[in-house]
């Protein structure tokens, strides 16, 4: 069957879209993987192990590798002026210790990847490929990054498509340029998705804030004052465009995905939340795409950007069969959109800042941290043939003291599992999701 698909897809040819994940096909999701920096416990930490085990019994595991991975000493590249708020920086031998782990695939489309600049980037890969831990979203050029990776699992070929709308302008993977009849190579980077907020008033506001900013440079009816759009509409609010050009790209690496894998698995790391509050606000003279591209407007409002819905419905519409987003340093809320799970915010598998609750940017803003970032669920979906999945839900607690476990999860105690899964149930009810918590855990799906 395998060889059939490859050779249609060589001539050009239809080929027909996998039905999806066998019956008895596992799944296992954590959120934003920021460190750790230290050796992680080993077997006589019992708490962490169980979360191991998660990933292990799974077909595949998923997380999001955020940093870098690579040899300081070794390295020939420089910081980055851009950066996605700091120089997140593991030895490369922690890329096999997540791979051992359970975690099967990793996706590297995020605010992180050039932190380091290109080369820092090149390292990660390396690294990543050296302990065999496969990763998408960022490639040698805009086709690879664009483009599903595969992996074998016991129950068939899994895909997973990665891409991010929140990151550095100088981490876009691009085309090659020709110069005197020269041509270079692509440029090496991420997925992105390019998106704007756009801000919605009457025509005669639209026209005072024209006169008063100076722009002639809009379409009519609209005013771009910095990085924010307004635009003239008979009814007040806010609206997310997605650029056509990259929502086609994406989508089409997924339907690529269903026609060659079992399992297909989308993902993407989005700041983006449909709230405005600015905290914190950037720093004197921070160019304001930095600033976004470190931290989004109400970064901890579990309600998803406008765009994010419409994206992820539209995945699954092409054939996704779970849809992930990192990003937010809280959980999202759970939908279940025609069988399919969509979790708007997995929060954090490690969250390692040496013991500290706070961390100050190299821009100077101070961030400090709440509780919520340290608690998380996983998920464990089940999938049941032609059935909805049965997702079982793990409520986890970062440690954040002691530098042996600094931002290792442990499963949460009883009653601040409750809260957890309490929490997760509230905000997964907008989108029509029945949460049962049971033993400690949370059910969707009977």
């Amino acid at each position: 069957m395998k060889l059939a698909a490859a050779l249609l897809i060589a001539l050009g040819l239809t080929v027909p879209a996998l039905a999806g994940p066998p019956d008895g096909f596992v799944f296992v999701a954590g959120g934003d993987m920021i460190g750790p920096y230290h050796a992680m416990p080993g077997a006589e930490d019992r708490g962490f192990q169980a979360i191991v085990s998660l990933f292990r019994n799974a077909d595949i595991g998923y997380a999001n590798q955020e940093g870098s991975i690579f040899d300081l000493e070794a390295f020939k590249g420089f910081p980055a002026a851009e950066t996605g708020g700091g120089f997140p920086l593991q030895p490369a031998a922690m890329a096999g210790d997540i791979e051992a782990l359970g975690i099967g695939v990793v996706s590297k489309a995020n605010n992180h990847p050039t932190d380091y600049g290109v080369e820092g980037l090149l390292a990660t890969l390396e690294s990543l490929q050296a302990a065999g831990l496969p990763q998408a979203g960022a490639g040698m050029s805009e086709a690879e990054a664009r483009a599903p990776v595969y992996v074998p699992t016991p129950h068939g070929l899994a895909a997973l498509v990665s891409t991010a709308s929140t990151f550095t302008p100088m981490s876009i993977a691009g085309p090659s340029v020709q110069r005197r009849g020269q041509t270079t190579r692509p440029r090496p980077g991420i997925s992105v998705l390019h998106t704007r907020e756009v801000r919605l008033a009457p025509a005669a506001e639209i026209a005072r804030l024209r006169a008063l900013s100076g722009d002639t440079y809009s379409k009519p009816g609209e005013v771009r004052i910095g990085d924010q759009l307004f635009r003239a509409s008979a009814q007040s609010g806010t609206i997310w465009e997605m650029q056509p050009e990259d929502e086609a790209a994406i989508l089409d690496g997924v339907r690529t995905a269903r026609k060659k894998a079992g399992f297909v698995a989308f993902a993407i790391h989005a700041h983006e939340t449909a709230g405005h509050d600015d905290l914190p606000p950037p720093a004197d003279f921070e160019p304001m795409v930095l600033h976004k591209a470190n931290e989004a407007p109400s970064p901890d409002d579990p309600r998803p950007a406008g765009f994010e819905i419409d994206l992820f419905h539209a995945a699954i519409d092409a054939g996704a069969d779970a849809v992930l987003r990192t990003g937010p340093h809280v959980m999202g809320g759970i939908e279940i959109y025609k069988g399919r799970p969509i979790f708007y915010g997995l929060g954090s598998l490690f969250y390692d800042f040496g013991g500290r609750r706070s961390y100050t940017t190299p821009a100077g803003e101070t961030l400090n941290f709440p509780d919520t970032w340290f608690e998380a669920v996983i998920p464990e979906v089940f999938y049941r043939g032609d059935k909805s999945p049965r997702i079982v839900l793990h409520p986890v607690v970062i440690s954040a003291d002691g530098p042996a476990t600094s931002g290792i999860p442990h499963p949460a105690d009883p009653e601040r599992g409750r809260r957890i899964l309490e929490r997760l149930k509230a905000i997964s009810g907008p989108f029509g999701t029945t949460l049962q918590i049971r033993e400690g855990v949370g059910v969707i799906g009977g």
